[in-house]
């Protein structure tokens, strides 16, 4: 049994959760109990019900979820569920996908690319598609990583065989958070809201 206090991470696919990762490791000494890959947001709907009784009886609760096409945050939040996150619940959302934190930190992200940084956008949560946004980046990069994250000529995917390992790589080896922060407000809420939270918990512990 763990001597820290742990909480269930969920998002929409692996990406989400290296970014969930990541804002539970500077939250230490948060431990991450169990992860759930929604592979998509249709999952996480489902059981966002789930997660708010959870998160009632005592076991907190980080879920990521992208905002897309929703108007607002506060919208999102009204369609998924009737009443207030518990305390113990984040329920907190991309603006407008996972990817606009990944280009917030713009120097690294345009080293992974190998590309120049001038490409890439200033005010990413303002990208009403920032997947979109990313892959137009990729294709001005090396074949290796092109074929990577771009989906194959015919192909239905949306994205390449390697997308997700891809990023989840950059994200773990790469990304700078913090600076990424000061380029994503909806990133930097998240942080606080995840910090704040291990303030909590680490008091009750």
């Amino acid at each position: 049994m763990s001597l820290l206090p742990t909480v269930y991470l969920a998002a929409e696919d692996l990406p989400g959760l290296a970014v969930g990762r990541r804002l539970i490791a500077e939250a230490s000494p948060l431990l991450i109990h169990r992860e759930e890959n929604g592979h998509g947001y249709g999952t996480l709907r489902k059981k966002v019900k789930n997660y708010q009784k959870m998160a009632s009886f005592g076991y907190p609760v980080l879920m990521l979820t992208d905002l897309d096409r929703v108007h607002c945050p506060s919208e999102l939040l009204r369609n998924w569920i009737s009443e207030q996150p518990h305390p113990n619940f984040l329920f907190r959302i991309a603006v407008r996908e996972v990817e606009s934190w990944l280009l917030a930190d713009s120097c690294s992200l345009a080293e992974f690319l190998q590309i120049e940084v001038i490409h890439i956008p200033a005010d990413p949560d303002s990208l009403v598609d920032a997947k979109s946004e990313l892959l137009k980046l990729a294709q001005r990069s090396p074949r290796k990583i092109r074929t990577g994250l771009l989906p194959r000529p015919g192909s239905r995917a949306t994205i390449g065989p390697e997308y997700n390992s891809l990023l989840n790589q950059f994200i773990i080896s790469c990304w700078d958070i913090e600076k990424a922060a000061q380029q994503s407000p909806s990133l930097q809420r998240a942080r606080s809201a995840t910090m704040a939270l291990a303030i909590k918990l680490r008091a009750s512990f």
